[in-house]
This record gives C-alpha cells, sequence and structure tokens, in this order.
C-alpha cells in the first residue's frame, strides 16, 4: 500500500542518517544534500516529505550551520519520541519550485 511504501522510505532515509553519524559523527549532513536528487524534482519533493516524518517523530532535528543553511542530525539516545520541551520539534514550510531546484 501507499502508506507502507512511505513508511519503508522513511526507515530508509533515517538509517542512512543513522549511519552517517554512525562513521562520521562530528561531520553535519546539509538537509539539501539530503534530500535533493539532481535527476528529479519529483523525487526530490518526495525526499523532502518522507524526511518530514523523521523530524515530526523526533529522529531526527534540523539546525542551521555557520552559513545559516539548514544541517539535519539525528537525536542523541535522550532526546526523541517523548521530548516536549520547548523548541524541542518544531514544523516549518519550506517553498522549492523548479527553478529553484535546477
Amino acid at each position: 500500500s501507499h502508506q507502507e511504501a512511505t513508511e519503508k522510505e522513511v526507515e530508509r532515509i533515517l538509517g542512512l542518517l543513522q549511519t552517517h553519524f554512525k562513521n562520521d559523527p562530528d561531520t553535519p549532513i546539509s538537509f539539501f544534500d539530503l534530500v535533493i536528487d539532481p535527476n528529479s524534482f519529483a523525487r526530490t519533493v518526495e525526499n523532502i516529505f518522507h524526511v518530514s516524518f523523521i523530524i515530526r517523530d523526533g529522529f531526527a532535528r534540523l539546525k542551521l550551520d555557520d552559513d545559516k543553511l539548514p544541517i539535519i542530525e539525528p537525536s542523541k539516545d535522550n532526546e526523541g519520541m517523548d521530548d516536549h520541551s520547548a523548541g524541542a520539534r518544531n514544523q516549518v514550510v519550506i517553498s522549492l519550485n523548479h527553478q529553484e531546484w535546477k
């Protein structure tokens, strides 16, 4: 089903994120490097959609780097699903049109 496919893709992306940080915990991942597929605007939009579930559920978080660009990292073991502290999980809306994607 569509829901099962979405869940599998969310798990796949989360696994990639966690593996990257397990291998190199000091190197942040650019949000845009993670989600942008240079060959497919539609796939880029799907990736952003899937990452939104990871953020919403508290498995990862977005921060801004020194250049004020978004980076993504897995939540620490003591963070996550039950973390309701102020600002723990903020959601944002981004606009990305086909021209910007190119």
